[in-house]
């Protein structure tokens, strides 16, 4: 039998029949098509989910869920028991790899007790990607979905993709009479003002909108981050599990080189989008 693609078909073939190859192909896939397998996982999951308990589960019912699941994979109990029970949010501050296989076996073991949501897998996970994540890596990019966010002070605006990743950042005159910490600040009040619009945007197209709403407490106090360095470790930035900024720091106080605002804007970018793509490659 021939290895499903990576994406949907694999997702849908794992679904069917519990192979490991299928659960994992998706690791061949290229960073942004990950991200979209991400979300159509997601979808999936909360679907399985209230299919077998319905809106509000006892704890008995999922207890019992968890033991049987355990019983099958001792190994991954833990991280099957922190996401079923919603402890610290959205992964409970778990490894992404972890929190994805824990959800990849939450949906299979309901499979396996439902055999109509088993026969439909193929459309419901069609219906939950909203479109096909290609194995071939060069597919549609949401061009033309960008989001653009300020400072209130219009010290720097910056520029998001719909998928959340970081696609552009500028400093703008006059930013070199504040300092550092205020500086990062105003990256992370821009990354906010960037990011509601593109949460708003996504739901409304029902792509790459497995994320909560930034500042609605959704997240459930989830304390997973990434750093990353720029290339000269002039800054470093922190990301969390859904690839927002949560923090910037300097490691020097002289930020401006002989390039000015223009360089510390390709530094920060640097750093954001080497720990974006080190959160993508760790699923």
């Amino acid at each position: 039998m021939p290895r499903p693609a990576p994406g949907p078909e694999a997702l849908a073939s794992y679904i069917q029949t519990g192979a490991r190859d299928a659960r994992t192909a998706y690791r061949e896939l290229h960073e942004h098509e990950r991200l979209a397998y991400c979300d159509t996982v997601s979808r999936v999951y909360d679907l399985a989910f209230k299919h077998h308990f319905g809106k509000e589960p006892s704890d008995d019912e999922v207890f019992d869920f968890i033991d049987t699941v355990a019983a099958r994979h001792p190994q991954y109990a833990g991280g099957v028991s922190r996401v079923l029970r919603g402890e610290g949010g959205r992964g409970g501050g778990m490894h992404p790899r972890q929190f994805l296989t824990a959800q990849h076996l939450v949906i299979r073991e309901i499979a396996k007790l439902h055999p109509g949501f088993r026969s439909r897998a193929e459309r419901i996970v069609a219906s939950a990607s909203r479109r096909l994540v290609s194995s071939g890596g060069g597919g549609d990019r949401d061009e033309g979905l960008e989001f653009t966010g300020s400072d209130a002070m219009y010290a720097v605006s910056l520029t998001i993709r719909l998928d959340g990743t970081l696609r552009g950042i500028e400093l703008h005159r006059g930013v070199e009479r504040i300092g550092g910490k205020a500086i990062a600040n105003a990256v992370i009040r821009a990354w906010v003002s960037a990011e509601k619009q593109r949460w708003a945007r996504a739901k409304e197209i029902g792509r790459h909108d497995s994320f909560p709403e930034i500042g609605s407490g959704r997240g459930g106090g989830d304390a997973y981050r990434i750093e990353a360095y720029s290339a000269d470790r002039l800054c470093r930035a922190t990301v969390d599990r859904f690839g927002r900024v949560r923090g910037l720091t300097f490691m020097r106080t002289d930020l401006f080189g002989e390039d000015g605002r223009h360089g510390l804007a390709a530094e920060i970018r640097q750093a954001v989008r080497k720990a974006q793509t080190t959160l993508t490659a760790s699923c």
